[in-house]
């Protein structure tokens, strides 16, 4: 190339680059004002599970906050399938303009994405941005009433003293109380079989029944057996003690130091929205953690507020991808 043309092509690629300043200042400006005024039009939750269950319940009563308090309807659009992972890659590829949210989940958030093969498509530290943690609901480690414990000490001790004979039940392979499971095995050093179900109310139902030994499950699960005896409460999964179980203690404090782990449901955004409209949708979402009708459905299903900056969001998002890749690792935990 001669010297001539490099100098030409430099020359067009300087007036190329200052035609499309004019053009890089408008779109800048343009995301500046919509940020300034927002919203301006209705947002979309995407809730990517079925109605009914803790994530949909609480993105309604929050949505319906978020809405009243800055002037616009929130609306829940349930896009299930594929264990949220449909839902989820929707706000991935979304526009981020902070009309389309995500109502994520520890699920397809942080453990889909270290599970195995066949991982999906998004990538929840690259394609998302934060906003906060919403709750956190633990689960209770519950026994039948033939295991001879009534105390987290007492079962260890059974557990030691029978290795692989007990069984633990799951909603399925890789799901949050398995995983629950596998993290309590390890950190215990206590060798349990793992029998997995298709979804919490078989196994709770197994576990009545007395065809499983003990599990972990969420408070509207156990609660109603626990009042009648069916099942025993042996501790729970929370780094506190629960204000509906008050009597039952953490697995931290009963025998088991620095176990946690609970299922925790948050709101993000597609990556690249803009700050001040991150700033906006933070505000209104821990504003609408003082909303009664917001504070009794996270009472009702056993949960607890958990809300923090976007900043520690993202700090967490990374620490739990880390800590769950380890315990699948760790584990040997395979797809079906």
């Amino acid at each position: 190339m001669s010297i001539k043309t490099m100098a030409y092509d430099k020359s067009r690629l300087l007036k190329l680059v200052l035609l499309s300043l004019p053009l890089l200042a408008a779109l800048l400006y343009s995301w500046h004002a919509q940020a300034q005024g927002y919203p301006r039009r209705p947002v979309t939750i995407v809730v990517p599970f079925p109605p009914g269950a803790a994530t949909d319940s609480f993105a309604r009563a929050a949505g319906q906050r978020m809405g009243q308090l800055l002037g616009q309807q929130f609306i829940i659009d349930n896009r299930a399938g594929a264990s949220g992972r449909i839902g989820t890659d929707h706000v991935a590829r979304a526009a981020p303009d902070g009309y389309t949210l995500l109502w994520g989940s520890s699920g397809p958030l942080v453990i889909s994405p270290v599970w195995g093969e066949g991982k999906p498509p998004y990538d929840t530290l690259r394609d998302f941005a934060p906003v906060s943690v919403f709750a956190k609901i633990p689960f209770i480690l519950v026994v039948h009433p033939s295991v001879p414990a009534t105390s987290l000490k007492q079962l260890l001790a059974v557990l030691k003293s029978r290795p692989g004979k007990l069984t633990y039940a799951s909603s399925g392979i890789g799901g949050t109380s398995h995983l629950a499971g596998e993290l309590f095995k390890s950190m215990a050093k206590v060798d349990l079989l793992h029998v997995p179900y298709k979804g919490t109310s078989i196994f709770a139902t197994e576990l009545i029944a007395g065809q499983v030994d003990l599990a972990f499950a969420g408070p509207t699960t156990t609660l109603p057996h626990l009042e009648s005896g069916r099942m025993r409460g042996i501790a729970i999964t929370s780094k506190v003690r629960s204000p509906l179980v008050p009597n039952i203690p953490t697995l931290h404090e009963a025998g088991v130091p620095n176990y946690e782990f609970t299922q925790w449901y948050a709101l993000l955004t597609p990556a690249r929205v803009p700050g001040d409209i991150i700033t906006t949708l933070h505000s209104a979402l821990l504003k609408s953690m003082d909303d009664a009708e917001v504070k009794k459905r996270v009472t009702i299903e056993g949960g607890s507020f958990a809300p923090g900056t976007p900043e520690q969001f993202a700090v967490f998002l990374r620490e739990d991808l880390d800590k769950n890749a380890k315990m699948i690792k760790s584990a040997g935990l395979k797809r079906d």
